[in-house]
């Protein structure tokens, strides 16, 4: 059934499937048409062939379930009140589910039926639809058990919803509320805390860290799983800028020149020790346009009063220009974090260079942590691309710039795309990625930043799913491409 399928669609035009064959690699590409662009959010569903894409228009939105064994697109209804989705681990199921965030609560779709109902009704800071998009948005949480729970902020709290055996649910009502900024009168923006999870106390049990008034805090969890709705104070001397020391607008009347900001940007274990670090995002403004980023890293270490940090950090990782994106990850395998940093110098040079040319340079720098838990103090590994820049469209495509295993051994490629070509470095024991690459002809989406690695196949190796819109190449334009690592 599945190969007549398959041979129906090749004659209608709807699929196209290719080998490309690089040193020691055999890739597959599969070209799938969708009715809609693949400019929204393109999601993998864990255990399954299954990825979700969503696209919009200025008139309407879709949602697509990809089947990546068939090679099937198969268009969903989406629940009329839904802004966001993600992926859930729910009682009664042994897989990962797909999960809406509505204006009136928390729905399941049962897949690939596309039946849905609703799991909760809870109030949230979304309480009016934007018809036109649908895009994926973490609102989950993993504190201990085997299923997921649930973050939703509204205006002056969140809402805590832990998920129990028999599918209910047990509501926190957190004393968390939004941040709102009124920078334009016509105009007010709402921005929900973002919740960390870690054992701020040492009782074994998660808790979530929050920053709200240039401190940190922390809602405990007891030992039979329930949370405290007022938060703890932390007395960490790790420093952190306040909301409005941040709140850099020049119609306030502050200078940009000489600033210092300080962010909490990620918790997470960086040196392999099994206890959770603090990443601090560290901004310094020469003036408006000219500034660079430092992220300090404070080790943490657990004490009889529980989880504790020094004011100085243990290493730090800077930067010569603004970051586009920061990704942290085990680039090479030791078991250690690593960082890269893709950045630009938004200069007047820069400035000249996309009045002219229409790109402007891109620099990625990798900094590798050593075995003494240290970055060095300039980048181990440089690696250039380049961004293009339509002004008339008001337009920034990014390259495709992504690390994969494609060899299943643990040790990531360095993927770089442009114009009609994929390059390939190899891993290298000696500078981590191999000087020279390998090219294949590969047609990438004029904006990368969709481009999503995983595994389709469930075989241990990275595959490339890449989403093309309605402003891509015509002979592409509204396809998905899946590339198979085989």
């Amino acid at each position: 059934m599945i190969k007549r399928k398959i041979s129906a669609l090749l004659m209608t035009g709807m699929l196209s499937i290719g080998l490309l064959q690089a040193e020691e690699l055999t890739l597959e590409r599969v070209q799938l048409q969708l009715e809609h662009p693949a400019n929204g959010s393109v999601m993998k569903l864990p255990e399954q062939p299954y990825l979700l894409v969503s696209g919009f228009n200025q008139y309407q939105r879709w949602l697509s379930l990809i089947d990546s064994d068939a090679y099937e697109v198969q268009p969903l209804a989406i629940p009329p009140s839904a802004q966001f989705f993600t992926k859930a681990q729910l009682a009664g199921y042994e897989r990962p589910q797909l999960v809406f965030w509505g204006l009136d609560g928390l729905y399941h779709m049962q897949l690939p039926s596309g039946q849905y109902q609703q799991l909760l009704e809870v109030s949230s800071v979304h309480r009016v639809l934007d018809p036109v998009r649908l895009r994926q948005r973490n609102f989950t949480l993993e504190l201990g058990s085997e299923l997921t729970d649930f973050f939703i902020p509204d205006f002056t709290e969140s809402h805590l919803l832990r998920q129990q055996a028999d599918g209910s649910f047990r509501h926190y009502r957190l004393q968390l509320p939004s941040r709102i900024q009124s920078w334009q009168s016509s105009r007010l923006d709402y921005q929900p805390r973002r919740p960390f999870v870690l054992d701020s106390n040492g009782n074994g049990r998660k808790d979530l860290l929050v920053v709200d008034d240039g401190r940190f805090w922390a809602f405990l969890q007891a030992d039979d799983g329930s949370f405290s709705e007022q938060p703890t104070a932390l007395d960490w001397p790790v420093p952190l800028s306040t909301e409005r020391t941040l709140d850099q607008r020049n119609d306030a009347g502050r200078s940009y020149q000489g600033q210092q900001l300080d962010r909490l940007f990620a918790v997470q274990d960086m040196n392999g020790d099994g206890i959770p670090d603090l990443v601090m995002e560290r901004e310094l403004m020469a003036d408006a346009l000219e500034r660079n980023n430092e992220y300090r890293i404070h080790y943490g270490r657990m004490t009889e009063q529980g989880l504790q940090f020094d004011a100085e950090p243990d290493t730090r990782v800077k930067t010569d220009n603004v970051p586009i994106d920061v990704v942290i990850g085990d680039f090479n395998g030791n078991g250690r974090q690593d960082f890269y940093i893709p950045s630009t110098n938004i200069g007047v040079g820069t400035i000249i260079r996309v009045l002219l040319r229409g790109n402007a340079n891109l620099d990625i720098d990798f900094f590798l942590m050593d075995e003494h838990g240290r970055y060095p103090s300039r980048a181990d590994l440089r690696q250039q691309a380049r961004v293009d820049v339509s002004i008339s469209n008001v337009r920034f495509d990014l390259p495709l710039f992504q690390l994969a295993d494609l060899t299943g051994t643990g040790r990531k490629h360095l993927l770089v795309g442009e114009s009609g070509r994929l390059r390939l470095y190899a891993p290298d024991s000696s500078r981590l990625f191999s000087r020279r690459s390998e090219r294949l002809d590969l047609e990438v989406p004029r904006d990368s930043s969709r481009v999503l690695i995983t595994d389709l196949t469930g075989n241990g190796k990275d595959d490339l799913v890449l989403p093309f819109d309605a402003q891509d190449k015509s002979e592409h334009r509204n396809q998905l491409h899946l590339v198979f690592s085989r």
